[in-house]
């Protein structure tokens, strides 16, 4: 019964927090939102969508999918950054639903289904910890979309809808989907490449099909030339461009940058100097083609882990292979702010599924290994936020690529589950009733 209060009040604190910072947010014109209502406005006045380049890096798509949010903009900023931090809690309950229901079979509650009870065979609420715990560690990454009011928790949710109707092998909705998301945002094509990997072509055909589709749609709202220059101008700046240095930029190839270019992540030091993490001093040329290299020598093994194809896998360990592809998500964008890591939330949940709440037969040392890579993955992705540690420390650890080096490490965890996952019984619980306390 304590167990079960501290849920409550927890998921209370939760609830809180979250409706604080709808409201905080909806009176704060600040955020990406700005740059969302300024390319939709570029779309309705007929102006060029690419003339303020720093703020659009988004394929011309987006520019067109912008156009209802500056319309409600454009009659109350209120109305419209409201109905978008409203819709980006629900899409992030239904992230949770979709991750619970693909990893431990139920379906999710808000609430209890009855007085101190959390789970029966068919559903699960989120007061208990298989949901509990996974939420509370990305409290982090959902607070930095609802502050920054960005639309990444809308991106996984199309990633996760598309994963879900592929295992029900609805596969045109899945493939519609998935093709959409990578027209707006593209850092999600790197589930179109999983599917290739494993050999799942139809899905992987039809993906590439609607993403043809959705391609064209520009072209019918801008003309030929004009579709044709914005295109080539996206390419040109974001596309072709390699990652810049910069201590909030957390992709992996911004700290194969720091690492390798004797340059400043532009952050001073406590005696007010800059800020130097390199331990060699190449041309950025010459980093690229090393980043490019540790990338493909690390993508061999990973490719011959995956390469039994989906229909043959169990899905479970299917699951832990897309929680994986999830996690890298934020890391191989060249730009990777922090409200992209919430990615990282299906690793987070499968990981804790199986680290804490399955029965296994592995060996205790193998075990330690597992558990504590998971807790320096959680100490570096989830720890290093200003809200424990204040806003300068927080500077400090992005300038030292904390949360980039945490997602490997999360990843790696993810693949040592993934090889051992025959030594894991996830059709018990370790809590045998089924509730967890």
């Amino acid at each position: 019964m304590k167990h079960y209060q501290l849920s409550l009040a927890l998921l209370g604190l939760v609830i809180l927090v979250i409706i604080y910072a709808v409201i905080r947010n909806t009176l704060v014109v600040e955020g990406d939102f700005i740059g969302y209502v300024l390319v939709g406005n570029h779309v309705l006045h007929g102006t060029d969508i690419y003339q303020n380049a720093m703020i659009n890096t988004w394929p011309p798509l987006f520019s067109i999918v912008s156009v209802p949010v500056a319309i409600i903009d454009n009659i109350s900023p209120y109305l419209s950054r409201f109905l978008w931090l409203a819709a980006s809690v629900w899409a992030m309950f239904k992230i949770i639903d979709l991750t619970t229901r693909l990893v431990n079979q139920r379906k999710l509650t808000l609430f209890p289904l009855k007085s101190g009870i959390v789970a029966t065979d068919t559903q699960i609420s989120m007061l208990h910890w298989i949901v509990m715990i996974p939420l509370l560690l990305a409290i982090r990454h959902i607070w930095s979309n609802l502050g920054n009011i960005q639309i990444n928790i809308f991106m996984l949710l199309l990633a996760m809808y598309s994963i879900f109707y592929f295992l029900k092998r609805k596969y045109v909705l899945g493939a519609i989907l998935l093709a959409f998301s990578i027209s707006i945002k593209v850092y999600t094509i790197f589930l179109l490449l999983y599917f290739i990997v494993k050999r799942e072509y139809t899905f992987a055909g039809l993906t590439l099909l609607f993403c043809a589709l959705f391609a064209i749609i520009p072209f019918a709202v801008f003309g030929f030339e004009a579709s044709i220059d914005y295109y080539s101008t996206w390419m040109d700046a974001n596309v072709n461009t390699f990652a810049t240095i910069n201590h909030k930029n957390q992709s992996f190839f911004s700290m194969m940058l720091s690492l390798l270019v004797h340059e400043s992540p532009g952050l001073a030091g406590p005696l007010n100097q800059p800020i130097y993490v390199n331990i060699l001093d190449v041309s950025p040329d010459r980093a690229k083609q090393i980043s490019y290299a540790i990338l493909f020598l690390l993508a061999i093994p990973v490719i011959l882990m995956f390469k039994e194809r989906l229909s043959k896998t169990e899905p479970n360990k299917a699951l832990l292979e897309f929680a994986f592809i999830l996690t890298l998500v934020p890391i191989l964008s060249p730009l990777a702010w922090k409200a992209y890591f919430i990615f990282l939330f299906p690793g987070y949940f499968i990981s804790y599924y199986l680290l804490f709440m399955v029965r296994n037969n592995l060996p205790k040392k193998t075990m330690n290994i597992l558990k504590t890579s998971f807790f320096i993955a959680i100490a570096l992705t989830v720890m290093t936020t200003e809200l424990i540690v204040g806003k300068y420390l927080s500077d400090v650890f992005e300038a030292y690529s904390c949360m980039t080096i945490g997602t490997i490490v999360l990843a790696g965890n993810i693949l040592l589950l993934h090889f051992h996952y025959n030594k894991f019984d996830t059709r018990q619980l370790v809590s045998l009733n089924a509730i967890g306390y």
